[in-house]
């Protein structure tokens, strides 16, 4: 069977190894650093409100459920603004820079609970484009939605303000997963290179995988035993030497 690590063993292998961890775990902050800020392209978004009314809603009384019938219609709105009646319009106001998909997966509805507001949302890599996209979205459904359902009005509650700081990468939240996956790889491969490494380190190896008798230990001598040492075999040898050469035994 094989041998199995504790808990204790596991914190000694990477107390040991300590160096591997930390150096991967700031590698990993390195890497992310770097790709964050020279790799990464930043996104920008960019956000309109608008609140469209029903029939009947400019009368002094409102009931309930034609509120909650202009809520469930913010559903067809959104099919709407994503309609190719909408995109069509916005790509060729845009001089046809961009295909129908494109334009779409960068254009986003979003809606609250039990609110007749909606935002039209747009990301993309240049904060001043998405901020056009998104009042062009909004204007051109404000146009063409008449003609389409009847509706009483369309009122743009908020346009789109350019927005220079970068909803991602997240620069914090990328350190963070890169000091993590660094730190666990440290860890691995710390228990790796302690399982690899053959040597004896211990006479328990001797005595537990073994099965050797151990006999005693041989002490390790320090730095300063060992220079008295070679001092005194320095001396020894000078002194025969001179004995030596006065005709001495």
């Amino acid at each position: 069977m094989m041998n199995t690590i504790g808990m204790v063993d596991l914190f000694k292998m990477l107390k040991k190894r300590w160096w591997v961890i930390l150096l991967l775990s700031l590698m990993g902050v390195a890497l992310t650093t770097a790709l964050t800020n020279y790799v990464l392209t930043p996104r920008y978004s960019s956000t309109t409100q608008l609140l469209v009314s029903g029939q009947g809603m400019n009368t002094k009384s409102i009931e309930l459920g034609e509120i909650e019938t202009n809520i469930q219609m913010i559903n067809t709105y959104r099919d709407i603004i994503e309609d190719p009646v909408v995109i069509d319009k916005v790509i060729n106001e845009l001089g046809n820079t961009m295909s129908d998909v494109e334009l779409q997966q960068k254009v986003d509805v979003i809606t609250q609970d039990d609110s007749q507001i909606f935002g039209i949302k747009v990301i993309d890599t240049n904060p001043n484009r998405a901020a056009k996209i998104a009042n062009l979205m909004a204007a051109t459904f404000q146009d063409n939605i008449d003609g389409i359902i009847n509706v009483e009005n369309v009122a743009i509650l908020s346009k789109a303000k350019v927005n220079a700081v970068p909803i991602s990468p997240n620069l914090p939240l990328n350190q963070v997963v890169g000091l993590l996956v660094g730190f666990l790889l440290g860890m691995i491969l710390s228990i790796i290179l302690e399982t690899m490494d053959k040597k004896v380190h211990d006479e328990k190896v001797i005595t537990e995988k073994l099965g050797w008798i151990h006999l005693g230990n041989i002490s390790e001598m320090t730095k300063s035993e060992t220079v008295s040492e070679e001092k005194k075999a320095g001396f020894t040898v000078s002194s025969n030497h001179v004995k030596k050469a006065l005709g001495g035994d």
